[in-house]
């Protein structure tokens, strides 16, 4: 999905972008972005060697294998016009490893 524009509208605009990583403790769900009212887009890279899980919302509702998986070198998720979601994003991962990620608003 990464670079790939939609289709049904124009290419949306953003003031401020946050470029970071978020270091993940083996077996251990951890916020990697709070909930942000003025999102519009987002991204998670993960880079590792292992799976890591996102979990769209509170750390609690999900663990590993049960939310969004990204899949080793490379796998990615976005949050865009098309399914925009505001609210908090956790993470886990089966080994000690970093999650990149972009937010925009």
């Amino acid at each position: 999905m990464i670079n790939n524009v939609s289709s049904i509208e124009s290419a949306p605009s953003f003031n401020t972008c946050i470029n970071a990583d978020k270091s993940l403790t083996k077996d251990v769900a951890a916020i990697v972005i709070n909930a942000n009212p003025a999102r519009r887009y987002a991204a998670f890279i993960n880079n590792s060697n292992v799976d890591i899980t996102l979990i769209l919302g509170e750390s609690n509702q999900g663990s590993i294998g049960k939310g969004i998986v990204l899949k080793p070198r490379g796998g990615s998720y976005e949050i865009d016009a098309n399914n925009l979601y505001v609210g908090r994003v956790c993470a886990i991962s089966a080994a000690a490893v970093k999650l990149s990620y972009v937010e925009c608003s």
